[in-house]
């Protein structure tokens, strides 16, 4: 869990909001990062409230030192969009309703015993 094999050459950093917590403690600008973004952000755990008052704060931190902004991007399931964008100092809104692309969903026709098996005769079906 604790084990970072990231290096200078990684881009894109996967991490619980736990995770990026316990890397704000060190350096609350957040320095590595240019960009965050908080998912799930509707489902308000003690380390999502947290961290936004974190990552607010490393924004105008780096304003106020002159650095690079840091971009944060919230994403969420409700319809309550415009508390986070109000907490944000009036971010923009972007809605996106529904899959973006089309999705088919297949079923068995009877319950099956071993999940592996059919998984991968569903898999093979599917790619022919």
């Amino acid at each position: 869990r604790f084990d970072d094999v990231t290096s200078e050459d990684t881009r894109i950093k996967f991490l619980t909001d736990g995770m990026l917590l316990r890397e704000a403690i060190s350096d609350s600008l957040l320095r590595k990062y240019s960009c965050v973004i908080l998912d799930e952000a509707h489902e308000r755990t003690i380390h999502t409230d947290v961290l936004f008052g974190v990552v607010k704060a490393a924004q105008k931190r780096r304003k106020e030192l002159g650095k690079l902004p840091l971009k944060v991007i919230v994403m969420s399931a409700t319809m309550d969009v415009d508390l986070f964008s109000q907490y944000f100092n009036g971010a923009p809104i972007l809605y996106l309703e529904g899959r973006q692309h089309p999705i088919q969903v297949f079923y068995t026709k009877q319950p099956q015993n071993d999940y592996l098996h059919a998984a991968l005769v569903s898999v093979f079906q599917i790619h022919q």
